[in-house]
């Protein structure tokens, strides 16, 4: 039934974008249909044509950014971020697909500063948080106070954020704050119990805290979640910019 009505949302968008592209809405809709299908291609495509009729609007291009990713263009979708900052530096949905791709390129140094420009708009997008505290930690810093304030930050903005308090113990951990750590990690699992690696790592704490008998528990659930190869970072950037960006009333605003 899902994958009908998705075909036939599909359909409607694109006769009306056929009918109509100079109606930003029109295509904006239709490559965030084609981005749920995990269709990126054509949504690249889309938000190209779309580019045309639109030239001034930083939304098309930032969504463009965000097919280019998930459709594997990195270095493309970076460089589509950088061409609408440079004509809007304040837009925060372009500067966190940025600062994303940079880190996940394992560009961290400039992730962290693409961030933390970000972090001083006057609406910041939550998940630019995220993303300068987990490049910190990527690149030794032991500012743990501003990487821990960062990721609470992040956590309660973001519904459901487990991996922002698997990078909450990471920064406990390294600042030798095992029970904290340990806290973070329960936390995680319970937001998302088929999380292996918040399930690796809270096995790894039991041990050292001595809980030997929940140690074992929480590696056996890792063993048996251990196959699940999602990338949970790319899944919940997606998950983010598409109820972010796709929601009602996003589209004329900048979120």
């Amino acid at each position: 039934m899902a994958l009908e009505q998705d075909a036939e949302a599909e359909r409607d968008l694109s006769a009306a974008f056929g009918a109509a592209p100079q109606q930003e809405n029109f295509g904006l809709d239709l490559g965030l249909c084609y981005i749920r299908e995990r269709k990126y291609q054509p949504a690249v495509e889309v938000f190209r044509k779309a580019i045309g009729f639109q030239k001034n609007s930083p939304f098309p291009p930032t969504r463009a950014a965000l097919a280019q990713y998930l459709g594997g263009l990195n270095v493309e979708s970076i460089e589509t971020c950088r061409s609408v900052l440079a004509l809007q530096p304040d837009f925060s949905p372009a500067r966190v697909m940025m600062a994303f791709a940079l880190y996940m390129d394992g560009r961290s140094d400039e992730a962290a500063r693409v961030a933390a420009q970000g972090l001083h708009d006057a609406h910041p997008f939550p998940y630019l948080y995220y993303v300068h505290a987990v490049s910190l930690l990527r690149l030794q810093s032991k500012d743990y106070g501003a990487i821990v304030n960062d990721l609470t930050l992040a956590a309660h903005s973001i519904p459901g954020c487990s991996l922002c308090y698997l990078a909450l113990s990471k920064a406990h951990r390294r600042n030798d704050e095992l029970g904290t750590a340990m806290a973070d990690l329960q936390n995680a699992v319970e937001l998302d119990p088929t999380f292996a690696e918040a399930w690796y790592n809270l096995a790894t704490i039991y041990e050292q805290a001595g809980r030997h008998a929940e140690a074992q528990l929480a590696r056996h659930r890792f063993e048996e979640l251990k196959e699940n190869k999602a990338n949970r970072e790319t899944e919940m950037l997606r998950d983010t910019f598409l109820k972010t960006l796709g929601g009602e009333g996003s589209r004329r605003k900048e979120p």
